[in-house]
């Protein structure tokens, strides 16, 4: 029996919803990679393969990681023969140590639970070199009017996701969203960081000091 991929039924709308809102911050994540010499990069909860597509046209090797089929066959369909797409568990991924110059770790933390957060980012530490850099994008901590709007428009896309989803959503912002997060790891050292729609959501680069 396959696995359920709770993804299957909004992989073909997914671009549709995101895309005007994303597809800016993506190309931020593009021109910080570049100006730090970045060839080989790989997104870890890749999706539809949007961000991957914006690497390739960069001049970036791309690499997608999803444990969603819906997903990855929206990106192998939408993507040229050049970039890599893997299924895998992100919190045991088969690659070796140090294999990219940089992660990209986008909208992925806040759907799981606490434990799991911790070792997605410590699996992209792990394959991502040595003082290299993983890229977050994710819901911040909610210190404005702003945020707090954003915070509340959120919760319709992440209701519909599922139960589990949602619980995790809540309490991934009751502890201060990514930015509470990032505080507690000691291998990764914030270069930038910056905030979108009002707020909403926060991009932390990070470059991995050891």
């Amino acid at each position: 029996m396959k696995p359920h991929d709770e993804y299957k039924g909004i992989a073909p709308f997914y671009d549709l919803v995101l895309n005007p809102f994303l597809d800016s911050i993506r190309k931020d994540i593009c021109s910080f990679l570049l100006s730090q010499q970045v060839s080989r990069a790989v997104d870890l909860g890749c999706g539809t393969g949007r961000q991957c597509q914006f690497l390739h046209k960069h001049g970036i090797k791309a690499f997608g990681v999803d444990r969603s089929p819906a997903m990855l066959e929206k990106a192998r369909e939408r993507s040229g023969k050049d970039i890599e797409y893997h299924q895998e568990d992100l919190t045991a991924m088969s690659f070796r140590n140090d294999t990219f110059d940089a992660a990209i770790v986008s909208l992925t933390l806040h759907e799981h639970e606490q434990d799991v957060q911790n070792k997605i980012i410590r699996e992209a530490v792990r394959i991502t070199r040595s003082h290299g850099y993983v890229a977050f994008l994710d819901h911040g901590r909610i210190d404005s009017l702003p945020a707090r709007i954003m915070h509340y428009f959120s919760f319709v896309p992440e209701r519909l996701a599922g139960k589990k989803h949602f619980q995790n959503y809540l309490l991934f912002m009751k502890n201060q969203g990514l930015q509470g997060l990032l505080g507690s790891v000691p291998d990764l050292h914030i270069l930038r960081d910056r905030r979108y729609l009002l707020g909403g959501l926060w991009l932390c680069l990070t470059r991995i000091t050891h």
